[in-house]
């Protein structure tokens, strides 16, 4: 068996009274790529940052190289070789490439001033030897999702890490880029160096895994390579959800004469350049459907769920939903017609500093009619949107930044599903982003229920799997321009052809 370079022994971990980690066990070992997987809040992210010295351990050790990481801190666990990609992007995007490469860790030259050159040439070496590819003088902002994610890892790189952490890197990527990075893993894995990935797509894992843990409760449930045998996605889902069951769900037959319930004529959103980042978009859905959108992420996805929920500044067109037009109205009436998650939760979706409590009610406080103290309306309101998405802890006084990546997700979901009227519809971008097996099952659930008591919904998703199964129809995005509609069982050589800007709509 490969040399483990990190190893938590009995670590534990906790916050106050919460229990994150229990008694965990993880070795990671060279040349090896090992998967972490587990529900939502079973304590992965944490067993990461407590092997990248981001936490302290409350019991049990974390080694490096066989001797304990001490400090525990991540400029510590970096000087010796561990560094930790995070779920959420740490770049500034106002910052070139190789600035944010280089941030913290600048060379420097005569009178102390920072050595560009220098930097650029090892930045370049860097990309050969590890076959990344990022245009070092784009500003970040402008880089694509894929190449943010590449960026991050050069990051770690250029710090000299040998064990390479990742939290859900394929969480933002289109299938093709997570095959491309996965790929790149393997690169690492065979120079050397030790690689985790925390993630929640199974398929992955059976696919790019050498060894694979499974926690559950912030409990190490399982541990086992594929010397063992290979690694089967029932196996991986038993020991995932324990016994829960997962729920199950159906399309939802369409009537074959709905009424048309969301509208979209010549939307278009400008970009910075001449090409708008949304061009002249128009598409409609009956009551009862769900669409799809599917593209490269960056090709105006994210511009066009904007423009619909009324964010996009200077975009042009009509939206109607329900015989109404929307594009004019006030934020509220606006709600009220359109449910919306967008595909930042952090960015657009939550207050991270406020209560889970207050972010499930957030835009609807005007509905409760209460003054001063939580109004019991309100306080049901809340009980019933933990309740439906089963949100840990069910604590609506926690403050939402102290969730799970995916329990902040069942957050925003639960309350754009919870707050449309009857004749309305909804727009989900990427609704099952970072989210287990179960909640990913309940969100579905969740979404072919709604279309079922005749909302229509708008489906934005970087996982083809997930469009296939859900909707009636396929529309494609290349260049902000709808180029194709096709049905949910076309196959990968046609969307990936359409995706491409490879054919005519």
């Amino acid at each position: 068996m490969k040399r483990p370079l990190v190893e938590l022994v009995g670590v534990a971990k906790r916050f106050g009274a919460c229990v994150a980690i229990e008694a965990a066990d993880l070795a990671l070992r060279e040349g090896e790529i090992a998967a972490i997987v587990g529900e939502n809040g079973a304590g992965k992210s944490t067993l990461m940052k407590l092997a990248a010295g981001a936490y302290g351990p409350t019991a049990g050790a974390v080694r490096i190289d066989g001797a304990a990481l001490d400090p525990a801190t991540p400029s510590e666990a970096m000087r010796r070789g561990v560094g930790l990609v995070y779920q959420h992007f740490q770049l500034v995007g106002a910052f070139s490439a190789l600035e944010n490469l280089v941030l913290g860790s600048e060379p420097v030259g005569a009178f102390g001033l920072l050595d560009r050159r220098g930097a650029e040439t090892r930045a370049r070496e860097l990309m050969r030897s590890a076959g990344l590819t990022v245009r070092l003088d784009a500003r970040t902002d402008e880089l694509t999702v894929g190449e943010r994610q590449r960026l991050e890892i050069l990051r770690v790189l250029f710090r000299g890490a040998r064990a390479v952490l990742l939290d859900e890197p394929t969480a933002v990527l289109a299938p093709v880029e997570a095959d491309e990075l996965y790929a790149l893993l393997r690169r690492l894995a065979e120079g050397g160096s030790a690689v985790a990935v925390v993630t929640h797509r199974l398929d992955e894992v059976v696919r790019f895994a050498d060894r694979v843990t499974v926690m559950r409760r912030g409990r190490v449930v399982l541990t086992r390579g594929k010397e063992d045998g290979p690694f089967g996605e029932e196996e991986l889902t038993r020991a995932v959800m324990g016994d829960a069951e997962v729920t199950t769900f159906a399309r939802p037959e369409l009537a074959d004469e709905g009424r048309e319930m969301l509208t979209v004529r010549g939307l278009t959103v400008p970009g910075e350049g001449a090409a708008p980042r949304v061009d002249r978009v128009s598409f409609s859905l009956r009551a009862g459907e769900i669409v799809g959108i599917a593209g490269v992420e960056g090709n105006g996805q994210r511009e066009l769920v904007r423009a619909l929920a009324g964010l996009a500044a200077h975009s042009t067109g009509e939206v109607i939903v329900g015989g109404q037009t929307i594009s004019n109205d006030t934020p509220h009436a606006r709600r009220r017609a359109l449910g919306v998650v967008h595909e930042d939760r952090q960015l657009d979706g939550l207050v991270l500093e406020a209560t889970v409590g207050d972010n499930l009610v957030l835009g609807d406080l005007g509905d409760f009619g209460g003054r001063g103290e939580t109004s019991r309306r309100e306080v049901d309101v809340i009980a019933e949107r933990l309740r439906a998405f089963d949100v840990r802890p069910a604590d609506p006084s926690r403050i939402a930044s102290e969730l799970s990546g995916g329990n902040q997700q069942k957050l925003v979901v639960a309350r754009a599903l919870g707050r449309v009227r009857k004749e309305g519809a909804l727009v989900l971008a990427q609704p099952t982003r970072g989210v287990d097996i179960g909640a990913a099952s309940a969100i579905h659930h969740a979404i072919t229920e709604a279309a079922s008591a005749g909302l229509a919904v708008l489906l934005v998703s970087a996982d083809l799997g997930e469009l296939r199964r859900l909707c009636h129809r396929l529309l494609v995005m290349h260049r902000g321009r709808i180029v194709a509609e096709l049905p949910p069982d076309a196959s990968d050589e046609a969307l990936g052809r359409a995706m491409l800007g490879l054919e005519a709509a």
